[in-house]
């Protein structure tokens, strides 16, 4: 193949939902799908960068509740006082999220964006999923990790001194550790939703390229499916969209920050609920097959659960009662620039993408017999 480099530099470039730039990328990737013998339509729908405020409402407001629950912790207020105003203040922060999260967009804040959908017959038994568009926050998704821990934590920790606390006033030394962490975790959070420009080739051109090597070798199947999803980056609208339109079918892999440095990660997602058509490949199987067309070729593997604080496509898939997988390549530094201007096509490559989506073919061809 010669055309995976020159395509991949084409993609990864700044592309936010909505705008002229992912559209234009958009459009190169149904001119592959269709020169690959693909049927392609686009699902149009609305969205906007509510779900990412809403992370910063939590944020926000628990680093608020740490600082108003020091003085209720260390001073002889009635314990069912402390009781009732801690929890009446997280369930207001919960309440508020949620409220932003659901918000509908008005007409200036709405985004334009697309899914892109390609088949070869009406059932795909199989779906290649991948994310076209990109962005950039003030923290890296290794910064956002590392705040998600911290404000989860300390979180945590004030959770337990508001129980022990109905029983007498507790030692600074006791609350203070966890009001730091709920706060630096916080402040971090709060301020994390605002989006920029990130060329995106990590995150996620590379995907795109192994979704588009998949279905190319794929290409002698009529059970395989291509998804890619637009403003992933806004709290997978895109995926939200497709399964809201319609009760999906078929398994996935969803291919998403493929770095050509450290180890392969392989992700299973399980459905949240047991589908009325159960799905005659599983979940386990996806994840076998992938694993073993990986460690077969000589590549390292981490097996893995999604961890906290990263959320794909896949956890929406999944939710709807499809079974997969996502399949990643990184290590901590290729964390660090995910999510910012520094994620571009010079500093990632894209060898990993090519082999990921040409072993990734060889597996589900073999699943699917």
């Amino acid at each position: 193949m010669d055309w995976p480099d020159g395509l991949f530099r084409r993609v990864a470039v700044p592309r936010l939902p909505g705008s002229q730039a992912v559209r234009a990328v958009e459009d190169l990737i149904v001119d592959r799908l269709v020169a690959t013998g693909y049927r392609v339509e686009r699902q149009a729908f609305r969205t906007s960068v509510a779900r990412l405020r809403a992370v910063g409402v939590v944020g926000a407001g628990l680093g608020w509740c740490a600082l108003a629950f020091f003085p209720l912790f260390v001073l002889p207020f009635p314990g069912y006082v402390v009781a009732a105003t801690g929890a009446a203040a997280l369930a207001m922060v919960a309440l508020v999220a949620v409220g932003v999260a659901r918000r509908r967009p008005s007409e200036t804040e709405a985004v334009a964006a697309t899914n892109i959908i390609a088949t070869r017959s009406a059932t795909p038994a199989c779906w290649l999923v991948a994310h076209s568009d990109s962005k950039a926050q003030k923290l890296s998704l290794r910064g956002r990790v590392v705040a998600f821990a911290a404000l989860g934590l300390g979180t945590l920790g004030l959770v337990v001194c508001l129980i022990i606390r109905v029983a007498g006033p507790l030692p600074v030394g006791v609350v203070a550790p966890w009001i730091l962490f709920t706060l630096a975790g916080g402040a971090a959070m709060a301020v994390s939703w605002s989006v920029g420009d990130s060329p995106g080739a990590v995150d996620n051109a590379s995907g795109i390229i192994a979704v588009l090597v998949a279905a190319e070798l794929a290409r002698h199947r009529s059970d395989i499916g291509v998804l890619i999803t637009g403003a992933e980056e806004y709290g997978m609208e895109g995926s939200r969209a497709w399964t809201a339109a319609g009760a999906p079918r078929g398994v996935f892999v969803n291919f998403d920050g493929l770095d050509d440095r450290g180890a392969f990660t392989l992700m299973r997602h399980d459905p949240a609920r047991t589908s009325a058509s159960p799905e005659a490949v599983s979940g386990v199987a996806v994840f076998d097959a992938v694993s073993a067309a990986l460690t077969d070729d000589g590549h390292g593997l981490r097996r893995s659960r999604l961890p906290l604080g990263i959320f794909v496509d896949g956890s929406v898939l999944a939710a709807a009662g499809m079974p997969g997988v996502t399949l990643s390549r990184g290590d901590w530094r290729t964390l660090g620039v995910v999510h910012t201007e520094r994620d571009t096509a010079d500093r990632a490559g894209v060898r990993s993408a090519v082999e990921a989506g040409r072993l990734v073919a060889r597996a589900v061809d073999e699943l699917l017999g």
